[in-house]
């Protein structure tokens, strides 16, 4: 049966799990959008609830709608109803509900890797999306959120992290961020945190210890004092432009650190 109506149940759910991150959080559920997306959730390993296909993704994307259908009920809809549902402009056409991530990823296996990154009220879900796709992208091995910033597992940060979410899976350090900076402390990490302070250490003109975690704050705000107090300053030279977006720096922070000297 192919449902055409907004007002059916699990219609109005799917979308309630796009928009509401209460919602989300009740039923434990995250909300992912699109064939990429959702075909990494599979490799993933992410327990599926449910998933729900238009009529033209059924078409187009067969081998992930087949595979959808093997392990979770699955529903079709009109493509006029899936609009209804994604907040995309452009749907492909296809939703999956599954259990999120274990939020309390354990701190003592990311202390185990040898580069970090902290994020300090990043309140853009792409952004953070993009932040943690370019982290994997460079092999940083574990990212550590404050309680300020966006939900990770938000259709939007998930979208823009391109699946590196499900498997770099962050930290939430919730109200507890001062103090995974003095858990990194005492495991022998030297902490740095990115800053707009032409007093501080310039990034490029020295290298990186084996054990290094770094602190990228919040986009019009910077890292909070009490964070910063904690760690070495360092500055991103740049030429005339006042600042560079969270994401860009990011970008330039992950390279370096990875980088070989």
């Amino acid at each position: 049966m192919i449902i055409s109506s907004r007002k059916n149940q699990i219609v109005a759910r799917s979308r309630g799990l796009i928009n509401d991150k209460k919602l989300r959080e009740k039923e434990n559920l995250m909300a992912l959008e699109g064939e990429k997306l959702c075909a990494e959730a599979l490799r993933a390993g992410l327990k599926a609830e449910y998933a729900l296909f238009s009529e033209e993704a059924e078409k187009k994307f067969p081998e992930t709608v087949k595979s959808l259908s093997e392990i979770c009920p699955t529903y079709t809809v009109t493509e006029e109803v899936y609009s209804y549902i994604s907040g995309q402009k452009t749907p492909q056409g296809i939703f999956l509900a599954a259990k999120l991530l274990d939020k309390s990823e354990n701190l003592d296996r990311i202390i185990e890797k040898e580069k970090i990154i902290l994020l300090d009220g990043i309140q853009d879900p792409g952004n953070l999306g993009t932040i943690i796709r370019t982290a994997e992208a460079f092999g940083i091995g574990g990212v550590i959120l404050s309680s300020g910033c966006a939900d990770p597992y938000s259709p939007k940060a998930l979208r823009a992290s391109m699946g590196s979410a499900l498997r770099l899976t962050p930290f939430c350090a919730e109200d507890n961020f001062l103090g995974a900076l003095a858990r990194l402390k005492n495991s022998g990490f030297a902490l740095y945190a990115a800053m707009l302070d032409k007093s501080a250490k310039k990034l490029g003109e020295f290298p990186f210890p084996k054990k290094t975690a770094l602190i990228i704050g919040n986009e019009g705000h910077g890292i909070s004092e009490s964070a910063a107090e904690q760690c070495e300053k360092l500055y991103i030279p740049i030429h005339t432009a006042e600042s560079l977006n969270a994401a860009a720096a990011a970008a330039i922070l992950c390279y370096e650190m990875s980088r070989k000297r």
